[in-house]
């Protein structure tokens, strides 16, 4: 389901953000974390939201979930 997300997203960009302007979006594991977990063991996705338009983004999460979902 992660990976139907992320290939779905048009806006959001690939990988990990050096300070830049453009929204990103990179799968994320928090296994070797040592802070506070919850319950929840499924996939995290890491959004980095950058300077485009809110609703171009919004309309880009609802593609990927909707994407997610059907996976």
């Amino acid at each position: 389901q992660a990976h139907a997300f992320l290939d779905a997203l048009k806006i959001f960009g690939l990988g990990f953000s050096w300070g830049g302007y453009e929204s990103l979006a990179v799968n994320s594991n928090l296994s070797d974390r040592t802070i506070a977990k919850g319950p929840y063991e499924g996939p995290l996705i890491r959004l980095q939201i950058g300077l485009e338009d809110v609703e171009d983004l919004k309309a880009d999460i609802a593609a990927g979930l909707a994407a997610a979902a059907a996976a």
